[in-house]
């Protein structure tokens, strides 16, 4: 057959198949004991029969092992003597498979390994599994483990934990456990988070009652790490607390506390702390959809503009904050009116957005928190009538999952998460949404599950919720009043009155306060530009700054920068 005329033509076969097959073949040959080179042994003395070039192939460890020369080498011997059987087992099978099983009783052990055989995936995937479970009663553990095995984002965030959430921190049990070292650190920080300077004293005082035959003499560095304008009266005042301690160990912290302060004239005056808290408004509403990002600092009263939102054209969407990722999820578009489900996310740390997962159901007018590493989205509009459809987005897994339905679903509500418990208050409901809902609903992720808490005093839509000092508060819709629920006690109790009357506004927590955002005045039929602030410890609001525009239905959350 003659190809002189076919010399300039080539074809160059792919099969999309091999790298499948060859992965399954190499399998198939180490289930069968077919061509192994190598044996690896557990620290218990379980042996693996493997493949020294899939190992060499997958883990840099073994690719040096195998070239160098080493004894491994000659003799197809490898003894790990600190990984267990089953942490062995996964990563050979990942190695032969691509994929492994985390789970909370392995995660830490298959990371401490995966770092050691240099598998950076999965090391990586345990990393972004320990972050999903990152609370504050767990935070200080992780931060320690992730600066022991270099994982830099696990670090960052159980940072942002500790510093952001110091006042819940000192009442966990692992905080008293934590070393000296550690300790003078988190003191240390020009941005550690604290309302009341004597929360810092108290934190000195419980780390050092914990152990006070060991931790005494450290009294006078932790001190010295302080930023306090505190008195010796006040010290006295802040130990009076701490009835669990013996009284004979009181009168030893005192003592050594008066007398670190006489060189300092019996006061410790340094610099204030300064959180480094930023309230991000995202897009709102103003005569028209705005897709603006701005982040505000509270102590210089100063605004940086962000990058935009890439859909300029859609409204009544959610925004939920977990971590340094803020994520905008639903809405509509003003041009057809249809409920979306399409969501965004925005990182504060490096100010750009990316596309996220689409949601199980387009909604609009709907509620969004973060509970437990997730993002929660309830309730909301499709259709014109209110949903009690409820999802989670898994960031670990990339996808979004169902969850129970609510006892009545609503739109335009509010959502804030309290003590692990997710609370929705209010919102339209019946056909087309024409009735106010008089309820609070509540989640329990634990156990999946809608129930009613209590009755609201003043049933409202376009409200705004946050959670302080274990209460829930509610603000916003036609009225100015501050509402606060109990849910320990069932109490609800009312307090001073916001300066305007604020539907649909923004509301969240900075450094023990309550701020609230822009919002629509019904009796000025205007929208407003103003920030309240509220004091908890006064029962008094006053106006504190302006957004660089009006806005309503806007992302108010607040972002802790470490």
């Amino acid at each position: 057959m003659s190809t002189k005329r076919q010399e300039s033509y080539t074809y160059d076969f792919w099969d999309p198949a091999h790298p499948t097959e060859l992965l399954s073949a190499l399998r198939d040959f180490r289930k069968d004991g077919q061509f192994t080179d190598v044996t690896l042994q557990s620290g218990t003395g379980q042996v693996f029969h493997c493949h020294r070039a899939a190992l060499a192939a997958r883990s840099p460890f073994f690719c040096v092992m195998f070239k160098a020369d080493m004894k491994e080498r000659t003799d197809g011997f490898v003894r790990l003597p600190r990984l267990d059987d089953d942490v062995l087992g996964a990563l050979i099978d990942f190695i032969y498979t691509s994929t492994v099983t985390v789970t909370q009783d392995n995660v830490e052990r298959l990371l401490e390994a995966a770092d050691l055989l240099q598998l950076g995936p999965v090391k990586r995937a345990c990393e972004e599994f320990l972050t999903r479970l990152l609370d504050v009663d767990n935070c200080l553990g992780m931060q320690a483990f992730a600066e022991l095995h270099t994982c830099g984002n696990l670090e960052k965030e159980a940072r942002r934990v500790v510093l952001s959430r110091f006042e819940e921190l000192i009442g966990q049990e692992e905080f008293l456990e934590i070393g000296f070292q550690r300790f003078q650190v988190i003191l240390s920080a020009e941005n550690l988070n604290v309302r009341r300077e004597w929360t810092l004293l108290e934190a000195v005082v419980r780390w050092v009652g914990h152990d006070i035959a060991e931790r005494l003499a450290y009294i006078g560095d932790l001190l010295h790490s302080l930023c306090l304008d505190l008195d010796e009266l006040q010290f006295a005042s802040v130990l009076d607390l701490q009835r669990d301690f013996p009284l004979s160990d009181m009168e030893r912290i005192f003592s050594v506390i008066s007398q670190s302060l006489k060189p300092n004239l019996d006061v410790l005056s340094l610099s204030s702390k300064k959180p480094t808290a930023s309230l991000y408004m995202i897009g709102g509403y103003h005569w028209h959809p705005l897709s603006e990002v701005h982040a505000w600092n509270p102590l210089t009263d100063a605004w940086v503009q962000g990058t935009d939102m890439p859909d300029h054209t859609r409204e009544s969407y959610s925004v939920a904050q977990l971590g340094a990722n803020i994520y905008v999820t639903g809405g509509y578009r003003t041009d057809t009116t249809e409920a979306l489900d399409t969501v965004w996310v925005y990182n504060g740390d490096g100010d750009e957005w990316t596309a996220g997962c689409n949601m199980l159901w387009a909604r609009y007018y709907h509620c969004s928190v973060a509970l437990h590493g997730c993002v929660y989205v309830i309730g909301g509009y499709r259709g014109g009538a209110p949903t009690a459809e409820t999802e989670f987005y898994d960031p670990l897994k990339r996808k979004w999952v169902a969850a129970a339905s609510m006892v009545q679903g609503v739109g335009n509500a509010t959502a804030c998460v309290l003590h692990d418990t997710i609370y929705v208050t209010g919102g339209h409901y019946g056909n087309k949404g024409n009735c106010t809902y008089e309820k609070i609903q509540m989640y329990r992720a634990d156990v999946n599950e809608w129930s009613v808490a209590t009755s609201c005093p003043h049933p409202e839509y376009g409200l705004s919720s946050v959670s302080l000092n274990n209460c829930l508060y509610l603000v916003g819709g036609q009225t100015g009043a501050t509402d606060c629920y109990d849910p320990e006690r069932n109490k609800w109790s009312t307090f001073t009155e916001m300066k305007e009357k604020r539907m649909e506004c923004g509301a969240a927590v900075i450094n023990g306060c309550i701020y609230v955002t822009g919002g629509y005045s019904h009796s000025k039929g205007a929208y407003l530009d103003t920030i309240e602030r509220y004091d908890p410890d006064t029962d008094a609001w006053e106006i504190v700054g302006n957004l660089p525009s009006p806005a309503r239905s806007h992302g108010c959350v607040c972002v802790y920068s470490v």
